[in-house]
């Protein structure tokens, strides 16, 4: 750039337009923008329209800038009216309008999406779909061909497990849906392994844990988000460990704050734990909707052996097929 940004001699809104010139976003600018901008704790509707031109002349940048950007528009969206902490019905129409003026969502604003949902007291029911439908097409979209990396097996599992989204810890037929689109499309490429472990588990977790949508308070969202962005709980095992003793998912050398609600809904997994006719038929048109099983649908039939005593018949019979 020509000139510096950052130049005290400069207007604000100069120095606002000049961030981002170069299609970057730095540690330093973030520290200006948070020190300008953000300042009084509030972003106005003015400053929002700002945040969001920065963000589509300049996607990339050091790690503070898609925190400040999710960060900040989501404390627009969530403070600026009463009730707080509600994303209302206009405001996500709002922002469907602004994500997709350009066809979609740019990884900024998939990120928000989804802090949004984590963050939120109560988001539109649709909100969760059509983040869900940002992240997969970011997926379809990359050059050279879908492709899962570890970012995007973060941002899924962040997706599907954000308070404010479409059934809290349960994973819905439509988020399933998603995720075997996902597993479709991205057949024999150089996928994170990590992608494996995440489609088994959310498919298992719909077929097993239907408990139904339920819109948690702000503290509940609070305490959900802390399981979700603790990693030293083990992803791959919730699961697998949830319906058959809840508590025994958390680490014995510290209580987390999960405990208490997973004892809650213990009993209420067990009840759900028997596949109903209805779920395994659509598992099995889902899974053998191109007449082959690939590496990971194998996988989640593998998983669903342990449970061939209590599957439906027709479930059974794509166990079989399997073999």
């Amino acid at each position: 750039m020509s000139t510096n940004p950052l130049s005290p001699d400069q207007s604000l809104e100069t120095r606002i337009a000049a961030i981002g010139a170069d299609g970057y976003v730095t540690a330093d600018e973030v520290l200006f923008l948070r020190r300008s901008i953000f300042a009084d704790g509030v972003i106005s509707a003015a400053e929002l329209d700002a945040l969001f031109a920065l963000g589509a002349r300049a996607p990339e940048g050091d790690i503070e800038w898609p925190q400040y950007f999710a960060e900040a528009a989501a404390d627009h969206y969530l403070r600026e009216e009463e009730p707080q902490g509600y994303l209302t019905a206009e405001e996500f129409a709002s922002l469907k309008t602004r994500v997709m003026r350009d066809g979609g969502a740019n990884a900024l604003e998939r990120l928000l999406l989804i802090k949004l949902m984590e963050t939120a007291v109560e988001t539109p029911k649709e909100m969760s779909a059509f983040a869900g439908e940002q992240i997969k097409a970011a997926i379809f979209g990359k050059e050279g061909g879908p492709c899962v990396s570890k970012e995007d097996v973060m941002m899924v599992r962040r997706w599907l497990f954000a308070a404010g989204g479409d059934a809290n810890v349960a994973v819905t037929q439509n988020e399933a849906e998603l995720l075997f689109d996902i597993n479709d499309a991205i057949e024999g490429a150089d996928n994170n392994p990590a992608w494996s472990e995440l489609f088994v588990q959310g498919v298992v977790n719909h077929l097993m844990a239907s408990l139904g949508y339920s819109a948690p308070s702000r503290a509940e969202a609070f305490r959900r988000y802390e399981w979700v962005s603790d990693h030293s709980v083990e992803v791959g095992g919730f699961f697998g460990r949830m319906f058959t003793g809840v508590a025994s998912l958390f680490r014995k050398d510290k209580k987390t704050v999960y405990e208490e609600r997973a004892e809650e809904r213990s009993a209420a997994a067990e009840d759900a734990e028997t596949v109903t006719p209805e779920e395994a038929e659509w598992l099995a048109n889902r899974i053998g909707r191109d007449g082959e099983f690939d590496d990971n649908e194998r996988k989640l039939i593998e998983r669903m052996k342990d449970l061939n005593a209590r599957l439906p018949e027709g479930l059974q019979e794509l166990v079989k097929r399997a073999a």
